[in-house]
């Protein structure tokens, strides 16, 4: 019995559980769709096969098919919840800091779940877990013992009630064009403190360009460990960075620049607000869960079977209004017996009624698009 590797069925159609990765979690494995590129190549063949290329001459580069595409994601991104995917993020809270730069693929932040009930952290008996310890099985939910479901609400009420109380919620603001999130409170630093930066400068603004930051005293990080940049009011500073090289005090740190940056210079206020902050001598503060939206890839909704035959026919649509824009500058070529008219004004008429119609499938969830639950009011 052969069992195939693209589908993972045997010959008779049933499941192959070996064809699953065995026991355990399937993670996401991008080799087994086929290539961003390679669907691409598909949409374009699929436009110029749709326009007539090959027994007429369609006047479109590839510049122009590509446009298309873009266009065609950018337009599905915008309206339909099919193009983000529910995930958790674990953030490491910093000591003393509200800010946070999220990554660009990180849409929505719905909630944020602190580990314990309320300010104390640790292994104290606020964050104590039923579910988790014997107390569960041995008291409260077997039958014909003293307890049962009635001291576990009670339990329950009683954590919501702590948690309301004593900080066990947090509250929060993102920005989804920054990708800033700013929690509502101030992490005690649990005895340790970050590095108080003094200068923050860069040999130029360009990804690779040298930057160098000094701090008051010295801070214990050699080279090769690894340092983090928070707070920075220019985003190309913050992140995760190895130390290329520092002195002997342990006072100047050069690292390489990861993205473009904005200043060569960090001043004033700004620089009281920026932290440098590495797991070598600091500890977080604490560690928070993160209930998020993040963007699916490219590839992933082109191997879609519902949102690819709308990407492909928006990108068609939208090919062929370029192509009738092109067009209807000129309504006729000149040539013997009266010469010939063109299309221009019809394939933007069509194109746009096409659009039109796509459009309206994203609203009923043709696309693959989750339609919302009962709406009072």
């Amino acid at each position: 019995m052969s069992v195939t590797i693209k589908t993972g069925l045997s010959a008779q159609g049933s499941i192959q559980t070996d064809s699953l990765a065995g026991p355990g979690p399937i993670a996401y494995d991008e080799t087994l769709y086929d290539s961003s590129n390679a669907k691409r190549a598909e949409v374009i063949d699929y436009i110029r096969m749709r326009l007539g290329d090959g027994i007429v001459d369609v006047e479109l580069e590839l510049e122009h098919y590509e446009m298309a595409i873009k266009q065609a994601l950018i337009k599905y991104r915008q309206r339909s919840a099919n193009a983000v995917e529910e995930s958790y993020a674990f953030l490491d809270l910093l000591p003393e800091t509200q800010e946070y730069i999220l990554p660009q693929e990180i849409q929505a932040v719905r909630q944020v779940f602190r580990r314990g009930i309320g300010s104390v952290t640790g292994t104290t008996a606020s964050q104590f877990e039923p579910f988790a310890s014997g107390y569960l099985n041995t008291y409260m939910l077997v039958a014909g013992r003293v307890g049962g479901l009635v001291n576990y609400e009670l339990f329950a009420s009683y954590q919501k009630l702590a948690m309301t109380m004593f900080g066990g919620h947090i509250i929060y603001t993102f920005n989804p064009v920054t990708k800033k999130l700013t929690i509502g409170r101030k992490i005690p630093n649990a005895g340790h403190t970050n590095a108080r930066v003094s200068t923050l400068t860069a040999s130029g603004t360009a990804v690779g360009s040298t930057i160098t930051f000094t701090t008051s005293q010295s801070y214990m990080v050699s080279v090769g460990d690894t340092v983090i940049i928070s707070n920075c009011p220019d985003p190309g500073y913050n992140g995760m960075y190895p130390v290329l090289t520092r002195n002997d005090t342990h006072t100047s740190f050069t690292i390489a620049a990861g993205r473009t940056l904005s200043s060569t210079q960090i001043i004033g206020f700004d620089l009281n607000k920026t932290q440098i902050y590495s797991n070598v001598v600091d500890q977080f503060a604490e560690s928070c869960l993160l209930w998020v939206y993040n963007k699916k890839p490219d590839q992933m909704l082109l191997n879609d079977i519902y949102a690819f035959p709308w990407l492909q026919e928006y990108a068609y649509s939208f090919a062929k209004r370029i192509l009738g824009e092109a067009r209807s500058k000129f309504n006729q070529i000149a040539g013997p017996q009266g010469g010939a008219s063109l299309n221009g004004e019809a394939l933007k008429t069509e194109a746009e009624a096409e659009m039109e119609k796509l459009e309206q499938q994203l609203k009923d969830n043709v696309e693959g698009n989750m339609p919302i639950t009962w709406v009072t009011g």
